[in-house]
């Protein structure tokens, strides 16, 4: 076995224990769009609970353009799971909820860490916008995927809903926090 052929089996291997894979390819792209949108949801965490005020409108900055890889890839997850035409088999709906259920943490953890950092970013108003608006904007995105695309393929004898309520939960949470009362 040459040596280019053994690092492209490990890469597959370990590419192969981080999603696992379907039978339907269309399922697989929006799995794969759900797990980098989840990845980007750690890098935003801790992005926001670094985030100290000597930062200001350029730490807030940073942090919005790490959100908007997030908004980049759900809009994508939108196209691709959108974009499923049949209910999926029972494998490839399991697959799905694990690519699911590991977001749960992912979005919970950032979500919180933006209620956490409220009372610095309301120092300035700006950067307590950039975050109202970034929230807001993931949560449409997130609601969109969840209500008009999701709910299409998986079949009604699986419980997604658990996931999803859960995901939903946090996020009605967050904009509640960042709700502008002045």
């Amino acid at each position: 076995m040459s040596l280019r052929h053994s690092l492209k089996q490990t890469k597959s291997t370990s590419n192969a224990n981080l999603i696992k894979r379907t039978d339907d390819p269309q399922i697989q792209l929006c799995m794969d769009d759900l797990s980098a949108a989840n990845s980007q949801f750690v890098i935003v965490k801790d992005a926001v609970d670094a985030y100290t005020i000597s930062l200001s409108y350029d730490g807030a900055l940073a942090i919005h353009m790490k959100e908007d890889i997030i908004e980049q890839h759900l809009t994508k997850a939108d196209t691709t799971c959108c974009a499923v035409s049949a209910v999926a088999s029972t494998a490839d709906v399991d697959a799905l909820l694990g690519v699911i259920d590991t977001m749960v943490p992912s979005v919970q953890d950032a979500l919180t860490s933006y209620v956490a950092k409220k009372p610095e970013f309301d120092l300035k108003f700006f950067i307590n916008t950039i975050a109202r608006v970034d929230i807001s904007d993931l949560s449409e995105l997130t609601n969109h995927l969840f209500d008009n695309c999701l709910s299409d393929f998986i079949p009604p004898s699986h419980t997604a809903t658990t996931h999803v309520t859960v995901i939903k939960s946090a996020f009605a949470d967050a904009v509640a926090a960042y709700v502008f009362t002045g």
